[in-house]
């Protein structure tokens, strides 16, 4: 399980759980922790490694006092629980709740901007947890035509979304714009044709065993963008177009 605040590209604490535990892992030090789960079931769940308070860049923290974001769902009455862990105290806080009928938070990819993060739900919703409120709140809903759609800030500070068109190979980038009145709409940033700049066998392969392109991940200083074309992941650069593979 990771957060978009918590993945090695940005070199602080890994989030992972198994069994009762959630292990906390600063891939620069190697250091690991291990936290009790709070006290309640869950079917689905989600989190991030943040800084604590007096360190404000949360993708660098891994040398300072950290804190455990924490978003769970039960599947039984579709309850979703949000609290967070100090290291300073050793505690989970508080535990707040919203009902979101049939659906489940899921291990995707987070969003942190500003003093909110931005979680997705199964059931292509998103939920934003208010860190100074404590507050957990259904928010948006994202095009429903993408597959493995993920969120992420965008450059300017705003919510993002990246997601390939089901059936073909066009990565989609959209972020949130308010108007004047408030109303927040999603705006439709530009299309990647990710069969002119990936090898052809990679396109083919891919699709005779018919699993198509996934965006798993984003890199939003180094406008980067991670794609999943099984069985390789792939870095594309948003601004030259340049492609790396970086894992098989």
């Amino acid at each position: 399980m990771t957060g978009g605040p918590s993945t090695a590209a940005t070199a602080v604490p890994s989030l992972r759980a198994r069994i009762g535990t959630l292990l906390v892992w600063d891939l620069v030090t190697g250091d690991k922790q291990y936290l009790p789960l709070p006290a309640h079931d869950c079917s689905g769940y989600n989190g991030a490694v943040l800084c604590a308070a007096g360190h404000t860049d949360h993708r660098d923290c891994h040398l300072c006092p950290f804190l455990v974001a924490f978003v769970f769902s039960d599947d039984r009455d579709f309850i979703t629980s949000a609290c967070i862990f100090s290291s300073e105290t050793g505690a989970w806080g508080e535990i707040t709740s919203i009902v979101i009928p049939d659906a489940l938070v899921l291990p995707k990819p987070t969003a942190l901007i500003g003093n909110t993060i931005y979680f997705l739900l199964d059931n292509n919703s998103i939920i934003e947890f208010v860190l100074d409120k404590h507050s957990l709140d259904l928010v948006e809903e994202v095009p429903y035509t993408y597959d493995q759609t993920i969120i992420m800030p965008t450059k300017d500070g705003c919510l993002g979304l990246a997601g390939v068109e089901r059936f073909n190979f066009n990565l989609n980038l959209w972020s949130e714009v308010a108007s004047i009145d408030g109303v927040v709409t999603w705006t439709h940033l530009r299309v990647i044709e990710l069969e002119k700049i990936l090898a052809p066998e990679a396109v083919s392969a891919c699709m005779v065993g018919g699993i198509g392109a996934h965006a798993v991940g984003c890199a939003v200083d180094a406008d980067v963008i991670f794609i999943d074309v099984y069985p390789r992941i792939y870095m594309i650069h948003l601004k030259s177009m340049k492609i790396k593979e970086v894992s098989k």
